[in-house]
């Protein structure tokens, strides 16, 4: 008679066999429980109901698929093809970065800050996590969102399109930083631009490292402050006076990006804000 495997029970096998491989326990069993919900359409609470349940060898084989790919470090995100972001599902894959908590908080003070009517523009879209989450809380905003990736914007597209986001309001194009931005000037600059030092991969977990994109992580021609050049001088031209501009910042990136607004004629108002661990993770200025 075949052995007969349950939720509960191939939970515990699959946390047995990524700890032995060296997975940490943290956050674990949250992550393997997210998997197999996937696989069997269920949320965390059905699952608990249904810990008895039995699991068909196509279910098995399935799960084992999954634990067998978190065991080579792949983020949970790119596995369910999805991450939450502000509350809204936004699918995602390696094309695309995975949307972060702290990238929460830059829309979040943007909803707050932006004026209104703003007219907005926002490179590196990626997921599209920034712009359609702008367009959806504030029916006054219109967001051109722009990539250099094609993929990506494949993906920030989908995603606008799933979650009912305006297509007045919300416009995609390709290009590099302020390349597809038009000719309009606009009234606020948003961005989750690269910043990562290439020749200091250290500073990123290595499931980031080896699974995310390298365009999306790593500052243009290997400087981690390029971006940010890039934008701020396009934005002499591309913003208009008084334009709100707001840059998510990495740790070590943070003050030299100020020390780039300090010292240029055309911002003003230059000033770090923290994430919830108190680092800094945001810099507000305003074009001159």
């Amino acid at each position: 008679m075949a052995e007969a495997f349950s939720v509960q029970k191939v939970l515990l096998l699959a946390e047995e066999y990524l700890k032995e491989r060296g997975r940490s326990s943290l956050g674990l069993r949250s992550d393997l429980s997210r998997a197999l919900g996937a696989v069997l359409g269920l949320d965390r609470l059905g699952l608990l109901l249904q810990h008895e349940r039995i699991l068909t060898s196509g279910e098995r084989a399935q799960f084992r698929g999954f634990t067998q790919r978190m065991a080579r470090g792949e983020p949970l995100a790119y596995l369910l093809g999805e991450r939450e972001f502000y509350g809204r599902p936004f699918g995602v894959g390696p094309e695309v970065l995975i949307p972060r908590p702290e990238t929460e908080l830059l829309v979040e003070k943007a909803l707050e800050m932006l004026p209104e009517g703003a007219e907005v523009f926002e490179p590196c879209t990626g997921s599209g996590c920034i712009g359609v989450t702008l367009v959806l809380e504030r029916e006054d905003l219109r967001v051109r969102a722009t990539d250099l990736s094609t993929a990506a914007l494949e993906w920030a597209r989908k995603n606008a399109e799933a979650l009912g986001a305006d297509r007045k309001r919300l416009r995609f194009a390709e290009g590099s930083f302020w390349e597809a931005a038009g000719d309009k000037p606009f009234d606020a600059l948003i961005a989750n631009p690269p910043y990562v030092d290439p020749k200091r991969p250290e500073l990123l977990a290595a499931e980031v490292r080896e699974f995310e994109p390298p365009l999306a992580l790593f500052g243009p021609g290997g400087d981690p402050l390029g971006a940010y050049r890039a934008l701020l001088m396009g934005g002499v031209k591309g913003l208009v006076s008084g334009a709100l501009v707001l840059f998510e910042v990495g740790v070590d990136t943070a003050e030299p990006v100020l020390d780039l607004v300090r010292r240029s004629r055309s911002y003003e108002q230059g000033c770090l804000m923290p994430d919830l661990a108190g680092l800094p993770r945001m810099l507000v200025a305003r074009r001159k």
